[in-house]
C-alpha cells in the first residue's frame, strides 16, 4: 500500500496515540518495531504496515524506509528512552542519541520529505530560553544524564539541516505525563512510590507537567504546516511544587490528609553521600532516587512559544494525573482524537487498531475456596474421641454436606475420615537383661576313707 506517514517507536504511549489519530483521519501508516516489542494491538489493521527494526541499526531499518513516494512521506520519530537518574545510563544514549542521529541520516539516504522530532524543553540552557523558533544545543549548559542526552541529539539534527538541508521540526515538551505508559516509566515510580511504599516526597522542587495527548496533538500539527526547517516548538505544561503535586494526588485519590514530606536532610546534597549508604545497607526506597525528577531543574519554567501554530493544551493537570494514575492500574483511556470527542479509551482505540467490532470472551472467574477452620492434629483427637464413645457407628455413614459459601450452591460432602487405630504398646528402648542360669548344687565331698 501506498504510505504517507512513518511512526517510529510506536508501541510506545506517545506513538500510539498519533498512530490511532492518523488512522482515525483514515490514513495509512507504517511502524518500525523491535522484534522483542508487543504489537498485537496494530495486527489485523489493514492501513497499518509493521516494519521490523531498531533505530540504533541503520540497516535493521531499510525495509522502514523503502517507500514509493519518499518526498511526499512524513515521518514521526517518538522513541526515546527516559531515565532520572544520576548514574550513566549507556541504553538511554544509545536510543536517544545514536537513534535519533540514525534516524537523521536515514532521512537524507532516502529523501524523506519531513522529520518531526520529540525533543525535551530540558535539553535548553533553562538559563538562556530563545526567544526565536532557532535553537542552540549544549549538553554542558543542561543538568542530567537525559538532558544531556537529547541535547546531543537535537545539536546533531540542527547540524544536518544547516549542512546537509534537512527538513526537520521540533517538539520540545516539558516533562510528558498521562495513559498509556509502563509501569517503569519515571512518573508512574514516583506514584506507585508515595501511593504503594509510602515513601516521604521531598518539600522543595517542582516541575511543568504537560499530557501525552497534547504532545501527540502538537506533533500532527507541525506535519500539517508548512514551517522552516530547524524550528522548535516548547510545549511548557502546568507547573506545580512538589508539595502541589503530591496533595492532587491526595485529592485525586481521595486521601483526606496532608502530605507528609521527607525531612531536608535527607535531601539535602551535603548529606547525600551518608544518605545513599543508610538506605542501601538498609535495603529501603531511598527518596533521594525515587523523586529526582523534582530536584533536577527544580525551578526552571519554560514559556510555550508555539502560540498560532500548534492547538493549545486542552487537557487539564488534574484529569491528566488522574488519567495517569488510573494508567497505572490498568484501565485508562490510551488515546485522544482530533474530533469533538475529548478521549479516547483503551478499549476503542483497541478496536480502532484490529478493525474489528468483536469483544474478547470475558473469562470466568475461578469460585471461591470454602475455608478451612480448625487444624489437622485437633480434627484428628475429635475423630478419635468419637470412635471411641461410638464403637458401634459404621465406617460407611458419611457425614452430611457441608454448606457451601456461594449462594445457590452446595459444596461436595465432606471426604470419610476413619478413626486412627489403637496404636501398639511402644517398644522399650533398653534391652532384655538375660537371666543369669542357675548353677546345679553341687555333691558333698566324701572324701577318703582309710
Amino acid at each position: 500500500m501506498s504510505v504517507k506517514y512513518l511512526v517510529s517507536g510506536g508501541e510506545g504511549a506517545l506513538g500510539k496515540i498519533i498512530v490511532s489519530m492518523l488512522l482515525e483521519r483514515g490514513e495509512k501508516v507504517r511502524i518500525l518495531a523491535s522484534e522483542l516489542s508487543d504489537i498485537s494491538i496494530y495486527k489485523g489493521n489493514p492501513n497499518i504496515e509493521i516494519k521490523y527494526g531498531i533505530s540504533t541499526d541503520k540497516d535493521s531499518m531499510k525495509e522502514f524506509f523503502d517507500i514509493e513516494e519518499p518526498r511526499s512521506a512524513i515521518l514521526f520519530h517518538t522513541d526515546e528512552y527516559i531515565s532520572l537518574t544520576d548514574k550513566t545510563n549507556l541504553t538511554m544514549r544509545r536510543v536517544n542519541v545514536i537513534g535519533a542521529e540514525n534516524i537523521a541520516d536515514m532521512c537524507l539516504k532516502r529523501k524523506i520529505g519531513k522529520l518531526v522530532y520529540l525533543s525535551s524543553a530540558y535539553a535548553i540552557n533553562p538559563e538562556a530560553v530563545p526567544d526565536g523558533l532557532k535553537m542552540n544545543f549544549n549538553r554542558n549548559l543542561v543538568d542530567g544524564e537525559y538532558a544531556k542526552s537529547k541535547a546531543d541529539a537535537a545539536a546533531y539534527i540542527m547540524e544536518r539541516v544547516t549542512l546537509n538541508r534537512l527538513n526537520a521540526v521540533m517538539v520540545l515538551p516539558t516533562f510528558i505525563i498521562g495513559p498509556g505508559y509502563s509501569e517503569d516509566y519515571e512518573i508512574n515510580k514516583i506514584i506507585n512510590s508515595y501511593l504503594k511504599n509510602g515513601t516521604l516526597p521531598p518539600k522543595e522542587g517542582g516541575h511543568a507537567f504537560v499530557d501525552v495527548r497534547d504532545v501527540a496533538n502538537a506533533m500532527l500539527a507541525l506535519a500539517d504546516k508548512s514551517i522552516e526547517p530547524g524550528s522548535g516548538y516548547i510545549i511548557s505544561g502546568e507547573y506545580k511544587t512538589s508539595s502541589e503535586f503530591f496533595a492532587d494526588i491526595n485529592e485525586t485519590q481521595g486521601i483526606d490528609a496532608p502530605v507528609k514530606t521527607a525531612s531536608k536532610f535527607v535531601m539535602s546534597e551535603s548529606m547525600a553521600k551518608f544518605v545513599n549508604f543508610y538506605y542501601k545497607i538498609t535495603h529501603k526506597e531511598n527518596p533521594r532516587e525515587v523523586y529526582t525528577l523534582f530536584r533536577d531543574n527544580p525551578e526552571t519554567k519554560f514559556s510555550s512559544n508555539s502560540e498560532g501554530v500548534i492547538p493549545e493544551s486542552t487537557i487539564d493537570f488534574k484529569s491528566s494525573l488522574s488519567d495517569t494514575i488510573s494508567g497505572v492500574s490498568g484501565s485508562s483511556q490510551v488515546a485522544k482524537s482530533s474530533g469533538s470527542e475529548p478521549k479516547m479509551s483503551a478499549v476503542a482505540m483497541s478496536s480502532k487498531f484490529k478493525n474489528s467490532s468483536s469483544a474478547a470472551p470475558e473469562a470466568k472467574a475461578a469460585p471461591a475456596r470454602p475455608a478451612v477452620t480448625g487444624s489437622r492434629p485437633a480434627a484428628a483427637a475429635a475423630a478419635k474421641a468419637a470412635a471411641q464413645k461410638a464403637p458401634e457407628a459404621k465406617a460407611e455413614e458419611a457425614p452430611a454436606p457441608a454448606k457451601s459459601i456461594i449462594p445457590g450452591k452446595e459444596s461436595a460432602p465432606a471426604p470419610k475420615v476413619d478413626a486412627p487405630e489403637e496404636p501398639a504398646p511402644a517398644k522399650s528402648i533398653i534391652p532384655d537383661i538375660p537371666k543369669k542360669p542357675e548353677e546345679p548344687p553341687k555333691e558333698p565331698d566324701g572324701g577318703n576313707e582309710g
